[in-house]
């Protein structure tokens, strides 16, 4: 079996570690387990300082100290506030931080290490410093390795790992695709036995697809630790030349078929081209329903100035769904939509009009639900007129719905609605059985016992912008 190309929702070809990890700022990365997470870590920095963005590479455990390189600077912060205030001034966007030098020493490894290296470690942050500084310095991505494996190609946690920070976005559980074949023994795995007890396997026995797989989808093997709302991508490293053998594509496969896996990815993190092959998630499509009259704002809301830029509200709203993993973004107008479609015009979405819209937002559903790819598991929905929505938001409930396949998403906020929502295949002609000005909100009560949800904070991060009052309120000047 070839491999095949790994491709983003747009069906490019991906280039970079980031555009297979669907990376988007601000992102928190957690790297676990064995087989490269600093050559990972390194690349993803790379890459995403390429794409202009600041980049904070740190440990929750211990790191070889490195020797900062041009454009790169190592920060040793003993507190929180000065680990705060050294990065609130970008000017430097690639950054090494730790909390302070300690006397343990590795000379052996810092010879061979994956970047220009001092012999002594650093100590890592607490992981609660990492969570207070993911929220204080949203625009910055945090590439954190989460534990150690002494250097082998397969590993087990223990007791006390990993250390994965609560802000974590997303998880990557590793392991080095040349442990196959290789004896459950020691040499090649970090806490061997551990591994044999975890899966009712003896020790010595082959290290399998089979094996390598279950190991990583083990809830406390790979995945322990995960965060609730995390998305979850393994990376299985490969660093020869040709290109990956059959056992290391099934491993893949068999591990993409594990709870809670968004995909898997094969890569050489220091090849040029470092994706070599990857599983697909279950594709999304996005819908946002924007057909109204906006009688009580008394004109098109949807043309609204929204923020700081003044741009379109829908336009703004449109923008956050394209910042979420999904594989299409539909657009439903209505009321007024010759003068409304010029403002997504140039965006990569699809616009479909509704010439039904004043017979109640079933019929924008219908018509969103009409042009969804035959591939789609599930649609999203979301409102036009809900500019406070934020990419993570909505991210999370497309990555619970992977995790879980459920035929219903939502946010859990004690207030319930009807939007945003994600609706499995599954219930797709339910959906369409609507009428009237219902959406999704009796096809979320009735399937409440299977309904997965997402915990947030603040329901207020859903309001719908109604009146002029609303406007006022919730504009971004404003908070």
């Amino acid at each position: 079996m070839m491999a095949e190309p790994f491709l983003q929702p747009s069906n490019q070809p991906a280039t970079t570690l980031a555009a297979a990890l669907a990376l988007s700022p601000p992102a928190v990365v957690s790297l676990v387990g064995a087989g490269g997470k600093t050559s990972t870590a390194l690349r993803l920095m790379d890459e995403l300082a390429q794409a202009g963005q600041q980049v904070v590479l740190t440990t929750t455990t211990k790191i070889l100290e490195p020797i900062p390189g041009p454009g790169e600077c190592l920060i040793l912060a003993e507190t929180l506030d000065a680990a705060r205030m050294a990065l609130s001034d970008p000017w430097c966007h690639r950054v090494f931080l730790a909390h302070r030098r300690l006397e343990e020493a590795d000379p052996a490894f810092a010879a061979r290490a994956p970047y220009p290296a001092r012999p002594n470690k650093l100590g890592g942050l607490p992981p609660a410093w990492v969570d207070a500084l993911v929220a204080k310095l949203p625009d910055v991505t945090f590439l954190i390795e989460a534990d150690g494996a002494r250097h082998r190609l397969l590993k087990a946690p223990a007791l006390h790992e990993p250390v994965v920070p609560a802000a974590t976005t997303l998880l990557v559980p590793m392991a080095d695709l040349d442990a196959l074949g290789k004896p459950l023994t020691d040499e090649h795995v970090h806490r061997a036995g551990r591994v044999a007890q975890l899966l009712d396997v003896p020790l010595g026995a082959p290290v399998t697809p089979r094996l390598m797989a279950r190991l990583l989808a083990h809830p406390a093997g790979g995945l322990k630790g995960t965060p609730e709302t995390a998305r979850i991508v393994p990376i299985l490293t490969w660093w020869h030349d040709e290109r990956p053998v059959e056992v290391a594509i099934e491993t893949s496969d068999r591990l993409a078929a594990g709870q809670g896996i968004e995909r898997v990815i094969v890569a050489n993190p220091q090849a040029e081209e470092p994706v070599l092959y990857a599983t697909q998630p279950a594709p999304v499509a996005a819908i946002v329903l924007a057909a109204g009259a906006s009688r009580r704002m008394g004109q098109p809301k949807q043309l609204l100035p929204w923020g700081r830029d003044g741009q379109p509200m829908l336009r703004h709203v449109v923008q956050t769904a394209l910042a979420v993993p999904v594989d299409e973004v539909i657009v439903v107008l209505g009321h007024a939509a010759d003068r409304i479609a010029p403002a997504v015009a140039g965006l990569p979405v699809r616009v479909v009009v509704n010439d039904a819209w004043a017979d109640g937002l079933s019929t924008s559903v219908h018509a969103g639900l009409d042009v969804v790819s035959r591939a789609a598991e599930a649609a999203l929905f979301l409102l036009g007129d809900q500019p406070r929505l934020t990419p993570e938001i909505l991210a999370a409930l497309v990555a619970r719905f992977r995790r879980t396949h459920a035929p219903v998403v939502v946010p859990k906020t004690g207030d319930p609605r009807g939007a945003p929502a994600l609706f499995a295949r599954a219930l797709f002609d339910e959906l369409r059985a609507v009428q009237g000005d219902q959406g999704g909100r009796d096809l979320i009560a009735r399937y409440a016992d299977r309904a997965a949800a997402v915990a947030l904070s603040d329901a207020a991060l859903l309001a719908d912008i109604d009146t002029q009052d609303d406007l006022t309120i919730f504009q971004p000047s404003t908070f």
